[in-house]
């Protein structure tokens, strides 16, 4: 993931980086094409609360259409603060490893394709997968973090009428704004007549496709 200025890669960023070339070039042997299908990390902080934030205020729209415009629960802990904190920081490592159980689950090599890290430039945890993957393969496994910790616990949250349900679902949600600006990316690649396999990319916000048409 990177700016105009490049960051420095870690050792074990640097390995997968020399692996995913190989492996771009050896699917350029095959006949494939490599398109680039990724983003700086400030256009996906940008463009994805662009695209996120639709989406926040449908899960508010609905909670409010079931309950009332007040809280109904006003037995808060003075440490409210600090227990959001600390499970907000686990639910984030909770999302990166929804990501790599469903993309391990549907990867050739299974788990050992598998692998977290942190930008700590930009504070942000990632999660990569070394597997070519289908289309709808790679979009369960970005999309798969925010289903379950944003959209189920928001729909409860309606449903309950809980109101720090609803606040955490809102904030897991926003989590996964670059998911889902990545995943809308991803649909809009629709190349004609073509093989298609997609390779989450090792150090850049998004991923490659790998495009061979059809003779």
């Amino acid at each position: 993931m990177s700016d105009k200025k490049e960051r420095k890669l870690t050792k074990r960023e640097q390995r997968r980086k020399e692996i995913f070339i190989e492996k771009c070039r050896s699917m350029e042997e095959e006949g494939y094409k490599t398109e680039n299908l990724f983003f700086s990390i400030l256009l996906v902080n940008i463009l994805g609360l662009l695209v996120i934030l639709p989406i926040n205020f449908l899960f508010l729209a609905v909670y409010y259409l079931f309950n009332d415009y007040t809280p109904n629960d006003n037995t808060y802990s003075p440490y409210i603060g600090l227990i959001f904190i600390a499970l907000m920081l686990l639910l984030i490592v909770v999302h990166e490893l929804i990501h790599g159980i469903t993309w391990g689950h549907f990867a050739a090599e299974g788990r050992k394709s598998i692998e977290f890290g942190v930008i700590w430039q930009a504070l942000t945890p990632y999660c990569t997968c070394s597997s070519p993957l289908t289309k709808g393969e790679y979009i369960k496994g970005a999309l798969m973090p925010t289903i379950v910790l944003g959209f189920i616990p928001g729909i409860i949250a309606a449903i309950t009428g809980w109101v720090p349900l609803l606040i955490l679902s809102q904030l897991m949600i926003l989590a996964g704004a670059g998911d889902v600006l990545i995943v809308a990316r991803l649909l809009l690649h629709r190349p004609k007549n073509a093989k298609v396999v997609y390779l989450d990319h090792p150090t850049e916000c998004g991923l490659v496709a790998f495009v061979k048409n059809n003779e």
